[in-house]
């Protein structure tokens, strides 16, 4: 199959993080139907599909223009170089 006409945005999640390695491993939870992992792509674009629908005005829409560093908060070099690459 060809990717012509497609944008892969690749996830990273860092085991490292609790938070994280809890959200990867939400994300593949076996389908109790097909006893197989869930379609992570799938997964993902609904999870837009659905923030899409809530509207700007939902409580847990994630706002793009909030920093993702916070002046009073602290962090480790790493976690600073790794969020400034987003920016």
């Amino acid at each position: 199959m060809s990717n012509e006409g497609r944008k892969n945005k690749p996830v990273s999640f860092n085991i490292n993080d609790e938070l994280e390695l809890a959200l990867l491993k939400h994300a593949e939870q076996i389908n109790p139907l097909t006893g197989k992992p869930q379609n992570f792509s799938k997964y993902v674009k609904r999870l837009i599909e659905k923030d899409m629908k809530q509207g700007p005005n939902s409580e847990i829409r994630i706002d793009r223009n909030d920093p993702i560093l916070h002046e009073d908060e602290e962090y480790t070099i790493e976690t600073k170089e790794a969020m400034n690459s987003f920016l």
